[in-house]
């Protein structure tokens, strides 16, 4: 796998005017990133890219739970990547995500707040 790095919602480059390629983990976190932030069908290009909230809500009290059971649903796809619900708080919506691609693991926070409603 190989992709175009995303920085600020942005392709980015390289001093010399290239895209900036990613791989490995980096890859892997940006893509877990790319489909936990986008609500499914909002898209144009791809309308299944993305986690469907539609039934999440703030007050649930099985929200770290429910919102673990989605987003492995949405990063299936991504090859021999795993996503995990290390944390995820109520008020703040912000969730700290394990993603392990093949034998490296790292985590990353993502800001729901503007998303489940």
């Amino acid at each position: 796998m190989m992709d175009v790095r995303i920085a600020d919602g942005d392709i980015a480059m390289v001093s010399s005017g290239s895209y900036a390629y990613i791989t490995g983990i980096e890859e892997a976190v940006q893509r877990v990133r790319i489909s936990a932030l986008t609500v499914k069908g909002d898209f144009v290009y791809d309308r299944e890219l993305g986690t469907d909230y539609s039934e999440l809500h703030p007050d649930d009290g099985m929200l770290c739970e429910k919102l673990e059971l989605l987003l492995r649903e949405s990063c299936a796809d991504i090859h021999d990547t795993a996503v995990e619900v290390i944390s995820c708080n109520r008020e703040s919506l912000i969730a700290v995500l394990k993603v392990s691609y093949r034998n490296q693991e790292t985590t990353t926070e993502v800001d729901l707040s503007g998303i489940i409603q």
